[in-house]
């Protein structure tokens, strides 16, 4: 049985409107003649609707109930969809699909305000294993919302939404006060048509301002969907607006998103399965979001919160390699475990820095200084360590003594014993030349790590060094025969220059990483310069980005927007398999609009400049940007493959950065 997706409500700014509710009933293509209602065939269903025509002005919603009429002994769960929308009309059903001993589910229309008006039709199509596809088809008429007059007009951030599990933390929408000019009175705010089970609370209740903040809460409220009427009264006349509150299931699939942090809230989370609608997810208690992807390919969009502002972060993947990238997602996630162990250094002197790593975390110390490692996986772990030596060369810093312990178990809060680099266990590191070319004459910086077989890093450099031009390296790393299968080192080039605007902070432009268990000299180019892509605007507050990708990039391209004025980011991650074959790429941000609890504060504002960045080949590790450089340092790094692809001994990815600025 395919999992029930929460309803898609549409989400735009609200103005208060009327809906006169009424369906006309036309003959689908599995009825008869017989009004709305299908004639069953034999062991099956027939399908009708209630009413006889539908007329709903913009930003508003109505509802009608679809009955099942099961017969001949046909027992199955009939999923309910719909086909030939008219633009910026959604329709929800509560339940979307009507398993056996359930007879109806309740169809809400929802028209934005963008929806043009007129009559139009649609359909609603019943499928069931097994048997024909009945289907009711329904007229709609979109009408202009009546005009509102007064003082002020109420607007909620979010059309509607869905509440979550207690416990995990949601974005909830704004109340915003529209002041005519003049009016600066007192706006007392309350709430109706929610039942007992669900609350809708309001911070401040009254205020002179413009903006109000709710809390909406279920008290063990049922499944469905709910009208909340939010009034606003002040001395010169009353407001209203509406917001629809959804309780859902927890839902359910064969992949499972999971984060294992909550120091990272996810504020929304909708899944797109190949060209269907975005569906919004509702997350288990475990944090974890779970969907299936029946498509070849699908897609993922969350929000979290970044720089006192929210990201929206979109993954274009293959419907295998989604699989994989959420199996890995706990291992891309900072504070996913609270066990940690300190320790001492020895065998320093003066105050040479010397570097040491278990698991997911680094710490580090001058002289004979201590660290602390956090985040520590359960179980044996090895550990790395590196004493650094003289710096000649700031671009060039030596590493002269390592330690390298395998499948040591500290308890939680316990010593790890010193690390002495004057002792036995100490062994001097392995060193090879690498020549990189392709430099075009610019700086670039080195950064070194080694990975062992269970999952262990240690650096053995900065992260990443100083930049030169000198084009031989030295690069130091662990001697062979201290390896053993699935150990890599891994080995960071990076060339840097300055970002969009005047004064931006260096950013990363071109990298290559490669992996070797074995280091040995080697000659290594950095791949071609990114071309610039065609940015323009595919939707108010939606950026497009077109270009090609030259062959070493070609595994896949990351768009990348910053809003800094209203602290506002957007990624889409894109792989070629989700493209599919050639080197060209068209990728746009998606319109979320329709998925439930898509509140206008997640998505860039229109109008307003932003920074833009296109990566081929994935994201660049940038030192100034903490979400690619943790990757690398936590995860075994290949590109857009990252979370998906583990390297092996040998491989070599590329990546290349070209920024700009636009106004979306």
């Amino acid at each position: 049985m395919r999992p029930s997706p929460v309803p898609t409500i549409r989400a735009r700014g609200f103005v208060t409107a009327l809906a006169i509710l009424a369906v006309t009933l036309l003959p689908g293509c599995g009825g008869g003649d017989n009004g709305g209602t299908t004639n069953p065939p034999p062991g099956g269903f027939a399908m009708s609707a209630s009413g006889a025509a539908l007329t709903i002005a913009r930003n508003a919603n109505a509802s009608l109930t679809v009955t099942i009429a099961r017969s001949g002994g046909f027992t199955g769960s009939v999923s309910l969809s719909t086909t030939g929308l008219p633009t910026g009309v959604t329709v929800a059903f509560a339940p979307p699909q009507v398993d056996d001993g359930v007879t109806s589910s309740t169809m809400t229309v929802t028209v934005g305000g963008a929806a043009a008006t007129g009559p139009s039709t649609f359909t609603v199509r019943g499928t069931a294993t097994g048997q024909s596809m009945q289907t009711v088809n329904v007229q709609l008429t979109v009408t202009a919302p009546p005009v509102q007059t007064g003082p002020f007009t109420l607007s909620v951030s979010a059309q509607s939404f869905l509440v979550y599990p207690s416990g995990q933390l949601p974005a909830f929408p704004v109340i915003t006060i529209n002041r005519n000019a003049g009016f600066t009175g007192a706006v007392a705010l309350s709430v109706s048509g929610l039942p007992p089970t669900l609350f809708l609370g309001m911070t401040p209740t009254s205020t002179t301002g413009n903006t109000v903040n709710t809390v909406i809460l279920s008290l063990a409220a049922p499944n469905g969907t709910y009208t909340a009427t939010i009034r606003g009264s002040s001395a010169q006349g009353d407001q209203t607006v509406t917001i629809q509150v959804v309780v859902a299931p927890v839902s359910t699939g064969n992949i499972k998103w999971k984060w294992c942090s909550a120091s990272l809230p996810r504020y929304f989370l909708a899944v797109k399965d190949g060209n269907g609608p975005w569906t919004r997810i509702m997350p288990a208690n475990d944090t974890s979001f779970n969907f299936s992807i029946a498509s070849g390919a699908g897609q993922v969009a969350e929000v979290t919160n970044d720089s006192g502002g929210f990201r929206t972060t979109v993954y274009q993947y293959t419907a295998q390699e989604m699989a994989a990238r959420a199996a890995s997602q706990c291992a891309l996630v900072n504070n996913a475990s609270t066990r940690m162990a300190t320790g001492n250094f020895g065998g320093v002197t003066g105050f040479r820095v010397s570097y040491v790593g278990m698991g997911w975390w680094f710490g580090s110390a001058n002289g004979n200084g201590s660290y602390q490692l956090l985040n520590l996986p359960a179980g044996p772990l090895d550990l790395i360590a590196a004493r650094a030596g003289e710096v000649v060369d700031a671009s060039a810093i030596p590493i002269d003594r390592m330690i390298l312990r395998r499948g040591i178990n500290p308890t939680p809060g316990g010593t790890i014993p010193a690390l002495d680099f004057n002792a036995a266990e100490s062994f001097a590191p392995a060193t090879a030349t690498w020549t990189f070319g392709n430099t075009n004459g610019e700086t670039f910086g080195v950064s070194q790590l080694f990975t062992t077989a269970t999952g262990s890093t240690g650096h053995f450099s900065l992260v990443p060094m100083v930049d030169g031009t000198l084009p031989a390296r030295t690069l130091y790393g662990v001697p062979l025969a201290q390896t053993i299968a699935g150990d890599l080192h891994q080995v960071i080039a990076t060339v840097s220059t300055t970002g969009p605007t005047v004064g931006s902070v260096l950013r990363a432009s071109r990298q290559v990483i490669a992996y070797s268990r074995t280091l040995a000299n080697r000659n290594l180019d950095f791949g071609p310069a990114m071309p610039a892509p065609t940015v323009s605007i595919a939707a108010p507050g939606r950026l497009r980005a077109q270009g090609t990708l030259p062959t070493q990039y070609n595994t896949g391209v990351t768009f990348d927007i910053t809003q800094t004025t209203t602290a506002t980011f957007a990624t889409i991650h894109t792989s070629r398999g989700f493209l599919g074959a050639g080197s060209t790429y068209d990728i746009q941000f998606p319109d979320l609009t329709a998925a439930i609890g898509w509140d206008t504060r997640f998505g860039v504002t229109p109008g307003v400049p932003t920074n833009w960045w296109v990566n081929g080949g994935g994201p660049v590790l940038d030192l100034f940007d903490g979400r690619y450089l943790f990757n690398t340092t936590r995860s075994r790094w290949t590109g857009i493959g990252t979370g998906i692809t583990l390297p092996a001994d040998a491989a070599t990815y590329y990546s290349a950065r070209v920024t700009g600025n636009s106004t979306p």
